[in-house]
């Protein structure tokens, strides 16, 4: 399974708990990660013993990769371009303003070497809306549907990169239950929805209005613990986890057991969700 992302952190927060059952089960999943997280806000104390930021983020990826056992990382390269609307945005190299050809290319490329049957990418609005989870959409999408052709990137055919065509192609997204119920909730407690997360920067409303459909819910309760500690890898982007975070484990299991999917590739025809990205898969 190849997962194409943007940052430091995108692996964990969204998807460790899947990605921890299937490498426990003996799959290969590799992470491609456009930025190393450049314009992640921290503490500055978090900074002793590192160069910058981006520094930092790294070396917070590849400990949550060894709590959840990715069997590679791939950086593409690019800077981190920040929230929509910030002047970060507007850096020549951040990941938002790549050329679409070239950024595709790089997916094209991985998907090539690695032969992924499974990938996994955000959706349309990226999530919640982040320029550079945008991009990695875009990207992603347009490399699905150009890998297998030999006349698209040739000169990665010409290196021995052999066409190669995924069976399948999922986006993560939210469960749209939650995000209703917390944009309901939230108000009771003065809490502004459309002020959400660490940095009040996430407008939950607008994600309500993108949310992709639940075609694939992936129970990962027995991997709680490694999910945790993929989690508490990134320590500079979390500020702990808070009041769930003392509920004991058992519970803490359940309430963290699923994760949510959209079948894209191939299109979903309705039904019952499916419970594993790979079902179908031929090997």
């Amino acid at each position: 399974m190849l997962i194409v992302y943007a940052h430091p952190d995108d692996e964990s927060f969204g998807n460790a708990g899947t990605i921890a059952r299937y490498t426990s089960a003996g799959v290969d999943v590799h992470y491609a990660c456009a930025t190393r997280g450049e314009c992640g806000e921290m503490d500055p104390k978090l900074l002793e013993g590192y160069a910058d930021i981006a520094a930092r983020r790294t070396a917070e990826l590849r400990a949550a990769a060894e709590a959840i056992q990715l069997s590679s990382i791939h950086f593409l390269g690019y800077r981190d371009s920040g929230m929509q609307g910030s002047e970060a945005n507007q850096h020549p190299l951040a990941y938002c303003n790549a050329d679409i050809q070239r950024a595709a290319g790089q997916v094209v490329g991985l998907i090539r070497a690695l032969r992924p049957q499974v990938v996994l990418t955000f959706n349309p609005y990226g999530g919640y809306g982040h320029p550079d989870h945008i991009m990695a959409h875009r990207a992603t999408v347009a490399a699905f549907q150009a890998a297998a052709n030999p006349t698209l990137y040739p000169e990665q055919v010409a290196t021995g990169l052999e066409p190669w065509q995924p069976q399948k192609l999922y986006y993560s997204t939210f469960g749209a239950g939650f995000i209703r119920a917390a944009i309901r909730i939230m108000p009771l407690f003065g809490r502004d929805p459309r002020r959400f997360g660490t940095n009040q920067d996430v407008d939950l409303t607008k994600i309500a209005g993108e949310i992709t459909p639940t075609t694939t819910r992936v129970n990962s309760a027995a991997f709680l613990a490694q999910k945790e500690k993929a989690w508490d890898a990134h320590a500079s982007q979390t500020s702990g986890r808070g009041v769930l975070g003392r509920l004991p484990a058992p519970v803490r299991s359940q309430i963290y057991a699923g994760e949510s999917f959209t079948r894209v590739v191939p299109a979903w025809a309705g039904g019952p969700r499916e419970r594993d990205l790979f079902a179908g898969v031929n090997a």
